[in-house]
């Protein structure tokens, strides 16, 4: 499905969006969001991601509650709390809006948010980040997928302020309990006129919708959600594995430990902890991941479409 790539091409992507710098917060504290973006891997990893897919290690799930549509709201998250991922198979009670998955395509995301567009692009056999514009992901996305030389993927194309925005609508429980709707002042998010997610023209938190990307083999490695944020998923097309692991004491230790170790490439985070499930993600679900869930996702199907949204959600205790 991907153009032919050059060496020279990748070596200068390469080059790009890889952070480096760390946060001193003190001794004692750790910051999440900047161990995240260290969270790079030199080289190729050393363990087959596919092997993790059939594991009967990871079959239990007892995690992720399924919820019908119609039981999702304010009254029941403020009797249960929202302390597990919640799963939901039907949109129609979620008051949710999403473009037509049969047609939805990467073409449309380029006319919405312009050819020019920058995008970051992760590298999934290093976990490293470049750049690329819209139209040069357009022209990879529908490429030739057997002259593919790498396996790439978008995962932070935050697209409010541009035309894709009046096609997506988050659920009605989302618009209810988001911080950034509801405690951040609104005529500071009025004010925001600039697409880009530049921190010069920033008016208010800028995560609020994201597109994601993705073609066949695509793997994002164990992370927490930036910002202490809660997410949503609502999958368009493919098919998407998550490694789901609590956020417990423990695990947050051993998270820290195997981020700090560098060696990502040689161990699959989810053998390192006492319980870690995976769960299957279908076209038309809707996934809700609360703050501080240690996840890792996979595309296991031709080309995957989400829309993810990072909020600052409450009831995530």
């Amino acid at each position: 499905m991907t153009t032919d790539m050059t060496n020279g091409d990748a070596t200068k992507r390469s080059s790009v969006g890889v952070r480096n710098s760390k946060k001193n917060l003190g001794d004692d504290a750790v910051s999440w969001d900047s161990m995240a973006a260290d969270c790079v891997v030199e080289g190729m990893r050393n363990f087959h991601v596919e092997e993790h897919l059939t594991s009967s290690k990871y079959e239990k799930n007892d995690f992720v509650k399924n919820i019908n549509s119609k039981d999702l709201t304010v009254g029941y998250l403020q009797k249960e709390g929202f302390s597990n991922p919640l799963h939901v198979t039907d949109k129609t009670d979620l008051d949710l809006k999403v473009p037509a998955s049969k047609t939805f395509s990467v073409a449309d995301v380029r006319n919405a948010v312009g050819s020019r567009r920058q995008v970051d692009v992760i590298d999934c056999r290093t976990q490293k980040n470049s750049t690329m514009t819209m139209k040069e992901w357009h022209k990879y996305f529908e490429g030739d997928k057997e002259k593919r030389t790498e396996i790439l993927n978008v995962i932070s194309l935050e697209f409010s302020n541009t035309r894709l925005e009046t096609q997506v609508m988050s659920p009605r429980i989302v618009r209810q309990i988001d911080w950034i709707d509801k405690v951040w002042p609104r005529h500071l998010k009025e004010l925001q006129v600039e697409a880009t997610n530049s921190v010069d023209e920033m008016m208010y938190p800028k995560v609020q919708k994201y597109c994601l990307m993705s073609v066949e083999k695509c793997y994002t490695d164990f992370h927490i959600d930036f910002g202490g944020t809660s997410v949503w998923y609502h999958l368009l097309q493919g098919r998407k594995i998550f490694w789901l692991i609590p956020p417990t004491d423990e695990n947050l230790k051993r998270y820290e430990e195997w981020v700090l170790s560098g060696k990502q490439a040689d161990v699959f985070f989810g053998d390192t902890v006492e319980r870690c499930t995976r769960f299957e993600l279908n076209p038309g679900s809707t996934f809700f991941i609360p703050s501080g869930w240690i996840h890792a996702v996979y595309t296991s199907r031709r080309t995957s479409w989400n829309i993810l949204c990072n909020r600052l959600i409450a009831f995530s205790r």
